[in-house]
């Protein structure tokens, strides 16, 4: 009788431990799919037009910046050196990252002036909007790829100060070439934001948003497409050249540089040092 008492307990207690086992293992599982899967980074734009956000992701098959592998600086100005006047017919696109100064277009300036009044500004000046609301005066960038990739527009802006929130802000955009809109890669957060359209990329679309009030701080930008307003993000062919035309739509914007970069490049965080600090791309000889 002690024996078959024994050999019953002994029964009862495996299949208690096993039953605990089995209900547990998938709790388990799933909290270590879950940790695996979530990470430290803020979303959401700050109030001068940029985001507050870093990237992060192991996938070999995803791009560089997504596996923590993170392009070069580009070269600093020396803050020491006289900017030079360089008109470039055509820019040329280094290592994903494209840097132009908005007065050196071989455009007439129309209606755009150019001035050395407000503060922050990079190169030998910037061009400030003064003409009709409806748009005119078109200024345009040609620019040459030579790495293929996902690139985002962006222009270091003013507005005057105490203007309201939504004045003296935008501009039209327009780009030409073999282009679709760019679809970025789920890794890198905000991906939703990217141009999913391309007919508004390739004509005269507004892009609003600017980085300073009164002076010349940070890149911004997006497109307004109504209920939508995306970034206005490319998918560039190497060896492409493509031709950027900005006309003016708001009096009293100032623009300083443009800014095009290879989202899977470069760390987002540094957009405002590359803006701000980075040399203007090489020009091609003509």
């Amino acid at each position: 009788m002690k024996t078959k008492l024994q050999i019953l307990c002994f029964v009862l207690i495996t299949s208690f431990t096993f039953s605990c086992n089995s209900e547990t293992d998938p709790i388990v599982e799933e909290q270590e799919e879950i940790d695996g899967g979530t990470d430290n980074e803020t979303d959401g734009e700050t109030d001068d037009g940029t985001d507050g956000e870093t990237d992060g992701g192991t996938d070999e098959s995803s791009p560089a910046i997504c596996r923590d592998i993170i392009q070069p600086t580009p070269t600093l100005i020396d803050n020491n050196a006289t900017p030079v006047d360089n008109k470039c017919a055509v820019f040329l696109e280094v290592n994903g990252i494209l840097i132009f100064e908005a007065e050196n277009t071989k455009s007439d300036f129309g209606n755009w002036i150019y001035e050395t009044s407000i503060p922050g500004y990079r190169g030998t000046g910037y061009l400030r909007y003064v003409g009709p609301f409806s748009g005119s005066s078109p200024l345009t960038y040609t620019f040459k790829i030579q790495n293929a990739g996902i690139y985002r527009f962006m222009i270091r802006s003013s507005k005057p100060e105490g203007v309201a929130s939504d004045a003296n802000n935008d501009c039209f955009i327009k780009m030409e070439g073999d282009f679709v809109a760019g679809t970025m890669d789920p890794c890198l957060k905000n991906y939703e934001r990217n141009s999913t359209k391309t007919p508004p990329l390739k004509q005269n679309t507004k892009f609003f948003g600017t980085g300073g009030l009164g002076e010349f701080k940070n890149a911004a930008g997006q497109l307004d497409l109504h209920s939508v307003k995306p970034w206005a993000t490319y998918e560039f062919k190497a060896g492409e050249t493509y031709t950027l035309t900005i006309t003016g739509r708001s009096s009293q914007f100032s623009m300083d540089r443009i800014l095009i970069t290879d989202l899977n490049k470069y760390d987002y965080s540094k957009y405002n040092t590359y803006a701000k600090n980075a040399v203007q791309s090489p020009c091609l000889a003509e």
